[in-house]
């Protein structure tokens, strides 16, 4: 196993406030990994130390086995592609903002066009080249911004949030180019998200982060709250969620979906936590079906294509959801 990153006893922050706490993390040479947590959780912050804009307070980086030194990271940072939430897009066409790491790079302009063009046509953009960039809708923007990475052939792409700002046809696009990179030219790609199921979908490994932190907890079901009951419950302010152990001072649980049992009646079993809800979106992730359900707080379960066709589950159906108490993970 080949390692793109491995990072030791890295620490980050602001104006004497820890973003980042890290004591060991490796990052796996030509998979794709997820980062994924909630807004704040310090993501987009480990995205800019990987792409070498951001510089660790404490500990050590090592790059496909180099260790990075702080006066050379521009050479580590060559090599390593980023795409912004909000990428910048000069007013020029956009043939010329493709180019433009290229041209800075001193590639020749004919080589730098061709590249361009070929970036491009990758993301589903052929024959924009002379359109004005001030011109393109967001996703298309986004698209831009892209292909401008993929013209520089690097060795990592990072994305952050890539799915924000972009509509329906641009994320199935950028969906595409990622498998297509990864699996045919066997590219390392890392991005972030909220969304726990979609990193699953495209994902070889998916990591948690917490306050600054890489956790084992799966962070799709994620409550905050307090512990009572000498460690028993937890309580969202909402609804009261039986636990297996927490020391008092927690504020956050999670709950994996795939933990969740569905049923169209209560079940009599010795899952300690039962909750009555209605069905408010059905979706289809990565050839299982992903069920959300408001009861009190909104859960997100997990089920095959066969479970929904033999519970003849829709939107607006009342339903049960229950789990144990072990399969809640105190944050």
């Amino acid at each position: 196993m080949s390692i793109a990153y491995r990072l030791e006893n890295i620490s980050f922050g602001y104006s004497g406030l820890t973003v980042l706490d890290i004591p060991e993390l490796e990052i796996e040479a030509g998979k794709i990994t997820a980062l994924v947590g909630p807004n704040g959780s310090g993501k987009t912050t480990l995205l800019n130390m990987l792409s070498f804009i951001e510089v660790p307070g404490k500990g050590e980086i090592s790059f496909f086995g180099e260790k990075v030194k702080n006066g050379d990271v521009l050479s580590f940072r060559r090599r390593v592609g980023l795409l912004l939430q909000n990428p910048y897009l000069f007013h020029s066409s956009v043939i010329s903002n493709v180019e433009s790491g290229l041209k800075i790079r001193g590639i020749s302009p004919n080589e730098r066009h061709s590249a361009s063009a070929d970036a491009l046509a990758k993301v589903g953009l052929y024959g924009f080249e002379g359109r004005k960039a001030t011109s393109l809708s967001g996703g298309e923007a986004q698209r831009v911004a892209l292909a401008r990475v993929l013209a520089l052939n690097p060795e990592v792409i990072l994305l952050d949030e890539p799915a924000t700002y972009m509509d329906a046809e641009s994320e199935r696009r950028t969906e595409e180019v990622i498998l297509e990179l990864n699996r045919e030219k066997s590219v390392t790609i890392i991005f972030t998200t909220q969304d726990i199921l979609r990193a699953q979908t495209l994902a070889d490994k998916v990591l948690s982060i917490f306050r600054g932190s890489i956790v084992s907890a799966s962070l799709a079901n994620l409550f905050s709250g307090k512990v009572s009951e000498g460690g028993k419950q937890f309580h969202t302010g909402k609804i009261v969620i039986f636990i297996s152990g927490g020391s008092g001072n927690e504020t956050h649980i999670s709950v994996d979906p795939s933990d969740i049992v569905l049923s169209k009646e209560s079940l009599h079993s010795s899952m300690r936590n039962s909750f009555k809800g209605r069905i408010v979106a059905i979706f289809e992730e990565n050839g299982k079906v992903r069920i959300e359900v408001e009861a009190g707080e909104r859960f997100q379960s997990l089920i095959t294509h066969d479970s929904l066709k033999e519970m003849g589950l829709h939107i607006g159906d009342d339903l049960w959801l229950s789990f144990k108490s072990t399969a809640v993970k105190v944050v």
